[in-house]
C-alpha cells in the first residue's frame, strides 16, 4: 500500500473546527505566540463571519490539517507522497519537513492579507460540463473584451472553478451554461484567487518568501502548478510564489499519485471535499477521512492493527 496525504484549501473551514485540540492546546498555543492573535480561540469558538476572513481562515485551515497529521505520524505512519489543494500546500510543507507549522500560519496569514488586497474579483464553481477545451476558449474570448476570467481549479472530471472580475465571471456563467454545464455556483470568496490579478500579490509575497527558513522536503510534495513532484526547497518557494496565480490542477495531481503506485488517499481537515473529487477521478483508490484528534486515535489502531 503506497499513501497519499492529501490536505483541502479554503472553503473547507467550518465553525468549532478548533474544539478537538482543546484539551491540549500547546500547539495550538505556540501558533498563536507567533500570530499575535488567539486563533485557536477563533477555530474553537468563532463566527462563520470570522473564519470566512481570508487572513484568518488560511491559518486555521493549515492548522488544522497540520495537527491531525502530525499527530498521525506519531503512530508511525508516513505518507509516500503529499498533496494540498492551494493554502493546502501548506500543510504538506510542514508535513514533508520543509517548514515548522509556526512559520506556515505566519506565511499563509501574511498570503491570506496580501490576496484579500486584491479587489473586484470573485470565483465560481462550474459543474458537468466536460468539455474543457471549450470552456477555456469561452473563458478566453470574454477576457479578450477587457476584463479577465479564466479557470482556476481543474478539480475534477465534469468540475472546474473559474476565477477573475466579477463582470467576466458574471458573463462566463451566462455562457457556459449556453456551452453545456448544467449548473455554476458562485463561491463566498474574497477575491479572484489563483488568476493573473493576483500577480501584484504574487511579487510582494516572493519577498516574504524569500526570508522564509525552507529546508528540502523529505517527503515529495505533488505540486498544483506542474503535478510534478518535488523536495527541492528553492523550486517549492517558487512554486509557491506562482500558485498564487495558477491554476490548481488539482486533477494531475492525483493523477500523478496514482501513476507513482498511490491507492490509499488520507484527507485531513475539519471537512473532506478532496475524497469526493477524488471519487470522481479514480473509483478504485482507497478513501479515508480524519477530522478530529479522536479519528487520528481510531486510525492510528487501524495502522498498527
Amino acid at each position: 500500500m503506497r499513501e497519499a496525504w492529501i490536505f483541502p484549501g479554503q472553503g473547507s473551514q467550518t465553525v468549532g473546527m478548533g474544539q478537538t485540540f482543546l484539551d491540549d492546546p500547546e500547539q495550538m498555543q505556540a501558533i498563536d505566540r507567533r500570530l499575535g492573535f488567539d486563533l485557536l480561540d477563533v477555530m474553537a469558538a468563532g463566527s462563520k463571519e470570522e473564519l470566512q476572513q481570508t487572513e484568518v481562515a488560511q491559518p486555521a485551515i493549515v492548522a488544522h490539517a497540520a495537527l491531525l497529521a502530525l499527530a498521525h505520524g506519531k503512530t508511525g505512519a508516513k505518507p509516500d507522497v503529499v498533496i494540498g489543494h492551494s493554502v493546502g500546500e501548506y500543510a504538506a510543507l510542514v508535513v514533508a519537513g520543509v517548514i515548522d507549522l509556526e512559520e506556515a500560519c505566519v506565511l499563509v496569514r501574511e498570503r491570506g492579507k496580501l490576496m484579500s488586497e486584491v479587489k473586484d474579483g470573485t470565483m465560481a464553481a462550474v459543474i458537468g460540463m466536460t468539455d474543457v477545451a471549450e470552456a477555456f476558449h469561452l473563458t478566453e474570448k470574454i477576457s479578450a473584451s477587457g476584463n479577465l476570467v479564466q479557470i482556476a481549479n481543474y478539480n475534477c472530471p465534469g468540475q472546474f472553478v473559474i476565477s477573475g472580475h466579477v463582470d467576466a465571471v458574471k458573463q462566463a456563467e451566462t455562457d457556459l451554461k449556453q456551452a453545456g454545464a448544467k449548473r455554476v455556483l458562485p463561491l463566498d470568496v474574497s477575491g479572484a484567487f489563483h488568476s493573473s490579478y493576483m500577480m501584484p500579490a504574487a511579487t510582494r509575497f516572493k519577498d516574504v518568501l524569500a526570508s522564509s527558513p525552507f529546508k528540502d522536503a523529505t517527503i515529495g510534495i505533488i505540486s498544483n502548478v506542474d503535478a510534478a513532484v518535488h523536495t527541492d526547497a528553492e523550486k517549492l518557494k517558487a512554486l509557491l510564489t506562482e500558485q498564487l496565480y495558477a491554476s490548481v490542477r488539482f486533477e494531475d495531481c492525483v493523477r500523478k499519485a496514482i501513476a507513482e503506485g498511490v491507492d490509499t488517499f488520507i484527507e485531513f481537515g475539519s471537512t473532506s471535499p478532496l475524497s469526493g473529487l477524488i471519487k470522481r477521478i479514480d473509483k478504485n483508490v482507497t478513501l479515508k477521512q480524519v477530522t478530529t484528534l479522536e479519528e487520528v486515535a481510531a486510525l492510528g489502531g487501524e495502522v498498527r492493527a
